[in-house]
């Protein structure tokens, strides 16, 4: 997911790995069929099928501190901020060529109107 301002300057991006459980259910010091299985991964990050997955991002928004008035007030460098969200499918969990993009969504939010400093 990336976040850019109006400007087209990037002020956040992170990704996240989803993947299932592995086979052996985390028992054993074996390799499964590959490093997806491997026992050291027991927390369930998969996207099941037909299921809404809600995720929350905290993004740190640019903004200036000015006075006014003999007191500190925050403003925003930019009014728009413009969200970016894509998955992808890694079937060999690297992007070498073989990644498949199935979700991909962008939204304007403008922050003037849906945002108060308190």
């Amino acid at each position: 997911m990336t976040a850019t301002t109006s400007d087209d300057e990037e002020v956040y991006k992170e990704q996240r790995i989803y993947m299932p459980y592995p086979g052996r259910m985390g028992r054993g010091k074996e390799m499964g069929r590959g490093p997806y299985e491997k026992s050291g991964l027991l927390r369930e990050t998969s996207l099941p099928p037909g299921k809404t997955t809600h995720e929350t991002f905290e993004i740190t928004y640019p903004f200036e501190d000015r006075e006014k008035d003999g007191k500190l007030r925050r403003e925003l460098l930019n009014d728009e901020l413009t969200v970016n969200v894509t998955l992808w499918y890694l079937p060999f969990g690297e992007f070498d060529g073989y990644e498949v993009e199935f979700f991909e969504k962008e939204q304007t939010i403008d922050l003037k109107t849906e945002w108060i400093w308190r």
